[in-house]
């Protein structure tokens, strides 16, 4: 078995498909847009740390559309299940199967760099469960050594999501460490939130997202 993977969880960008809570505030172009600039974004970051990447893809939409974002010997493998929950079990199992130790990520992440996948991975040395929060009450990764489909049996799209999961990993007794917080990007006030952090700071290698949100802001500064 080898060491270490990432799998990357996304959607495809698709027409009406992708970022749907953004609009009416932007097109569904946009959305196709900026979510293509995350996924490049995401990847382009989690490439350099020289890890097994795989990406678990949804099987709506056509998956040329990400073939032609990432790098042609990538594994993808399609996400299988009734929810969200399942979907993501089933992608950590299957690759259990390959790896001692696989970290899941999500892909409304523009901000999300190497340092945050490495410190997960760290904390699963030592810890059975890695799991690191976002502003908004959910998770943006999950990490594990051994599968376990009780963690991802709640409701998700919930403020609550991240101490949910907490309470059913504690309640079987397993060992985890919190990794860092991050913005996931959900609705028009995270993307202005988004904004306002990559006008501040230029510093942060995100040129795909920096560049759409440029765009959409003048557009926006426009239209007033």
């Amino acid at each position: 078995m080898r060491d270490r993977a990432i799998i990357f969880f996304t959607r495809i960008p698709e027409l009406g498909k992708i970022k749907t809570r953004l609009e009416p505030f932007l097109t569904k172009e946009l959305c196709v847009e900026l979510q293509t600039a995350f996924i490049k974004d995401i990847y382009n970051s989690i490439k350099t740390i020289g890890i097994d990447i795989i990406i678990s893809y949804s099987s709506i939409g056509d998956l040329d559309r990400l073939k032609d974002i990432v790098d042609k010997d990538i594994k993808f493998v399609k996400q299988e299940g009734n929810d969200i929950g399942e979907k993501m079990h089933n992608a950590i199992s299957i690759s259990l199967k390959e790896y001692h130790k696989v970290v899941l990520i999500g892909s409304d992440l523009p901000l999300l760099n190497k340092k945050d996948i490495e410190l997960a991975f760290s904390i699963l040395e030592e810890k059975d469960l890695v799991i690191s929060p976002t502003y908004d009450g959910g998770y943006y990764l999950i990490g594990m050594n051994k599968a376990n489909p009780d963690i991802f049996k709640i409701e998700y799209s919930r403020s609550s999501v991240f101490e949910e999961s907490l309470d059913r990993i504690e309640s079987r007794g397993l060992s985890y460490g919190k990794g860092n917080i991050q913005l996931d990007i959900d609705d028009k006030s995270d993307f202005i939130r988004l904004h306002k952090i990559l006008k501040k700071d230029e510093s942060i290698p995100c040129e795909n997202t920096r560049k759409i949100v440029n765009k959409i802001m003048v557009k926006c500064d426009g239209n007033e």
